[in-house]
């Protein structure tokens, strides 16, 4: 039934391991990683009670996966032995800080991927040191740590839930670089006696029905070090104002910003918008004319 959508209860699974926090959050991330795949279209689940797929114990990886897949007849009872051994003791949280012995980009990527943000000041501060320019923090090892939660999210081995936590980690380490940033650029600016040449004029939002703009915000970052004008509309705005905007600012590049599915069609509504309005802005250099470019 292809047009049938599927809604689960994904705590349902666990809910025999109430008490064994351990075992209930591998049982969902586990159940979830297979569901999505099979066509689960929503899961309720409490968002902090899910683990990222891989960093799973392996053992109890394949305990959990035997049980909720139904591969062995002694499955239920091999999964209640383990969970004895692992049982949560009250609310004591031992924290695994073995990963601060790595190198400060290692403790960069380790943080984003696991949405810590005890570290992060400290952390993008000594790497601000490490490297010649603070631009090359958030171009190097940010974006790196970045790539692998985007690749997880993708295989559907990380949740939405957890690229938020990484994406406010994100946000901190950027907070910390930015005004560096704007020092750079304002001495660059003064060298070149307060005329710069522009590389061309960007205009940037987060689509209708969406408030997520972190990406959006380091993008401009990152665009605006490279000589770029940046105009940044926000959040949840619709299309008439990005074309609006986009035609009486003269732009060369759109950039559309949005994380949740829905995004996606309202990016699709814009690019239709754009092609029925026959958008074609010409760039303010001598090079030929091109279109206003639509990047999701």
């Amino acid at each position: 039934m292809p047009l049938a959508k599927i809604s689960g209860g994904v705590s349902n699974v666990s809910f025999s391991f109430r008490g064994n926090d351990v075992m209930r959050e591998a049982m969902h991330s586990v159940f979830l990683f297979h569901a999505i795949r099979a066509g689960l279209d929503m899961g309720i689940v409490n968002a902090g009670m899910i683990q990222i797929y891989d960093e799973i114990n392996p053992e109890m990886r394949e305990l959990v996966e035997d049980a909720i897949l139904n591969r062995r007849d002694d499955a239920t009872e091999r999964l209640i032995a383990y969970a004895d051994t692992v049982k949560a003791k009250g609310k004591v949280i031992e924290k695994d800080e073995t990963w601060r012995k790595g190198t400060v980009e290692e403790r960069l990527s380790h943080a984003l991927v696991n949405g810590i943000t005890d570290y992060i000041e400290a952390d993008t501060e000594e790497a601000r040191l490490k490297y010649p320019r603070p631009l090359e923090v958030i171009e190097g090892p940010l974006m790196d740590g970045m790539n692998i939660v985007g690749d997880l999210f993708g295989s559907g081995k990380m949740f939405l839930p957890q690229v938020v936590k990484s994406a406010r980690v994100m946000k901190k380490s950027v907070a910390v670089l930015t005004p560096f940033i704007e020092e750079e650029k304002a001495r660059y600016v003064a060298e070149n006696g307060g005329v710069v040449k522009s590389a061309g004029k960007i205009l940037l939002a987060t689509v209708k029905g969406d408030v997520h703009d972190i990406g959006k915000n380091i993008v401009g970052v990152v665009l605006g070090c490279n000589g770029y004008d940046i105009i940044d509309l926000g959040v949840m705005v619709p299309a008439e104002k990005i074309l609006q905007a986009a035609r009486e600012e003269n732009v060369d590049i759109i950039g559309l910003s949005g994380l949740i599915t829905p995004s996606l069609d309202e990016m699709v509504h814009i690019a239709r918008e754009l092609k029925r309005q026959n958008f074609d802005i010409p760039c303010s250099s001598a090079e030929p004319p091109l279109p206003v470019r639509t990047r999701q």
